[in-house]
């Protein structure tokens, strides 16, 4: 399940930064490590020009990275979106 995350908030606890992807709609989105649980929780994923961050459901990125498109994650009209299936 995905939730939503302040993006100002995150972005002011400087989270580490894992990797990033451009996706097929040619978002860049960032992968965050969350900055107080660490690797204990899902891979938070960001899009810097829309400002917004949401926990992807996964806590590897390689998934989410795959030549496949399968998981890719991507931001439509705000929501959040793993392959063609919108993030509950």
């Amino acid at each position: 399940m995905a939730t939503k995350i302040n993006y100002e908030k995150l972005m002011n606890l400087d989270p580490t930064l894992y990797e990033e992807m451009i996706n097929s709609l040619g978002q860049t989105i960032s992968f965050y490590e969350h900055p107080t649980r660490g690797d204990e929780a899902e891979v938070i994923c960001v899009c810097h020009d829309l400002k917004l961050a949401t926990y992807s459901g996964f806590y590897e990125t390689d998934d989410m990275m795959s030549d496949h498109g399968e998981y890719e994650p991507k931001f439509i009209d705000g929501e959040f979106f793993i392959g063609d299936s919108k993030a509950e």
